[in-house]
């Protein structure tokens, strides 16, 4: 059975617009994109963002790319730091403490791959993000706090992957055996905190692994998240002979100029139970769970 993402981004993006007309309803706050770099691939994914919030009703503006012809409205006195040409790590730090200290900035994004003059302060640069403003939870401080229970946060990409296991049913894990491919501070690693927190039993996999341990792993395990990039890593090798397991695809890419996932699709597709496509799976909803965040914190922490 394939589990396609968009009936429960649908489902989800209802709830969200609901929510922002409850917490925003002034039409005073925005969100914050930073980006640096020259990516294609991120350029296309901001100005998704970007064309997400308008429709849920918060604005979002595009830090880092000269971009003059957004419309400002209220928010004309940003116009200054939105068409800056960014050249140092001090001019970025300086943005992010501005954006800090606003209280209309209800959430800050910082979009990767960085250009090179900001790589190696990357680190420095997401925890430098205010805590109740890190939507994309990479500052770490709030996967943390969640894990203790001390708040209620699940970065995007595993929150995506949770809520379509929820909508199909699939979501208690307790007692699981689960296999993660991939250990990124995005993916891999939040998603295996989010595991543990609903009681599984996780095994994580990295370039460090074999081949043959990670695919023994996949074998045993009732539920496979891979979240690598890498195409068509996981093939019939790493799944048993029992129609019984779950593969959840967060890789994307492309090959011979489709759309492609960590998961050999065909390979696969009769010799498992449920599996998500590409595109089609989880990728349609890693936008509305970034910006539900944005009402995550806000319950958190009430008024920024």
């Amino acid at each position: 059975m394939l589990l396609y993402g968009k009936p429960v981004a649908e489902l989800h993006t209802q709830k969200l617009k609901s929510d922002i007309g409850t917490y925003f309803s002034d039409g005073k706050h925005y969100v914050a994109i930073l980006f640096f770099g020259t990516n294609s691939s991120s350029a296309v994914y901001v100005r998704n963002k970007q064309a997400f919030a308008q429709k849920i009703g918060l604005p979002a503006f595009i830090f880092g790319q000269e971009h003059k012809e957004q419309n400002l409205g209220i928010f004309e006195d940003l116009s200054e730091d939105i068409v800056r040409r960014y050249e140092n790590t001090d001019q970025v730090f300086n943005l992010i403490d501005r954006l800090n200290l606003d209280e209309r900035c209800v959430g800050i994004m910082i979009q990767m791959p960085l250009p090179d003059f900001l790589k190696h302060d990357r680190d420095r640069l997401v925890s430098a993000v205010d805590e109740k403003k890190d939507i994309d939870g990479l500052g770490g401080g709030l996967v943390g706090k969640s894990f203790a229970n001390f708040i209620s946060f699940t970065p995007a990409t595993p929150k995506a992957v949770m809520s379509l296991l929820d909508y199909y049913e699939l979501g208690n894990l307790k007692g699981r055996r689960v296999a993660i491919i991939g250990q990124s501070i995005v993916v891999g690693k939040p998603l295996a905190l989010e595991c543990l927190k609903r009681g599984a039993i996780v095994q994580c996999f990295d370039i460090s692994n074999t081949e043959q341990e990670i695919q023994e792993g996949c074998q045993q395990a009732e539920y496979i998240f891979s979240g690598t990039g890498v195409i068509h890593l996981v093939n019939e090798n790493y799944v048993n002979k029992e129609k019984n397991q779950i593969l959840v695809d967060i890789g994307y890419g492309h090959l011979n100029g489709k759309a492609a996932g960590d998961i050999d699709f065909e390979s696969v597709e009769g010799i498992v139970k449920y599996i998500t496509p590409v595109p089609g799976g989880v990728g349609p909803l890693t936008i509305v769970s970034l910006f539900e965040n944005v009402i995550s914190l806000r319950k958190n922490y009430g008024k920024i």
